[in-house]
C-alpha cells in the first residue's frame, strides 16, 4: 500500500468520524429541545370522529344527536380504564419501592433518597406538579403508603 493510499483512507475515516460526530449531535440537540407528550384530548378527538362520521357516512342530523351519547360514553370509558391503568401502575410503583427498601436493607436516609427519586419521577411524569405523597393512596386497598 502506497503512501498516497494511507492517506486517502486516514482521511476517509476522519470523514466519517466527524460525519458521525454532527449527526450524533444533530440528533441528540433536537432530542433534548423536544416537548413531552401531551395527553390526548379525548373531547378533541371524539369531535373529530364526529365530524369525520357525519361527513363521510352522510349521517342526518338526527343521527348526528343520537351519535353524541355514544361518543360521550367513549370518552368517559377511555378516562376510567386511563385513571385504573395510572392507578395499578403507582401501585406497582409503590409496592416495588418497598420491596426494594426492605430487600436492600435501606438506611432511613437511602428511603428518604428512595422517596426523593420518586417523587421527581412523578413529577417528570406530570410535566413537573409533584403530588403529594401523603395523599396518594392504593385504591385497590384503600390504603396509605408505609
Amino acid at each position: 500500500m502506497n503512501h498516497l493510499t494511507k492517506n486517502k483512507i486516514i482521511f476517509y475515516l476522519a470523514l466519517i468520524f466527524v460525519a458521525g460526530g454532527v449527526t450524533g449531535a444533530v440528533i441528540g440537540w433536537g432530542g433534548a429541545n423536544e416537548k413531552p407528550p401531551r395527553p390526548w384530548d379525548h373531547k378533541k378527538i371524539c369531535s373529530k370522529l364526529r365530524d369525520r362520521m357525519q361527513s363521510e357516512l352522510s349521517l342526518t342530523s338526527a343521527q348526528v344527536q343520537q351519535l353524541e351519547p355514544l361518543l360521550e360514553r367513549r370518552i368517559k370509558g377511555v378516562e376510567e380504564i386511563r385513571s385504573r391503568t395510572v392507578r395499578e401502575i403507582e401501585g406497582l410503583f409503590r409496592k416495588s419501592n418497598q420491596e426494594i427498601a426492605v430487600a436492600l436493607h435501606l438506611t432511613p436516609a437511602q428511603q428518604a433518597k428512595l422517596e426523593q427519586m420518586e417523587a421527581k419521577r412523578q413529577g417528570d411524569r406530570t410535566g413537573g406538579r409533584h403530588r403529594d405523597p401523603e395523599k396518594r393512596h392504593d385504591d385497590a386497598t384503600n390504603v396509605p403508603p408505609q
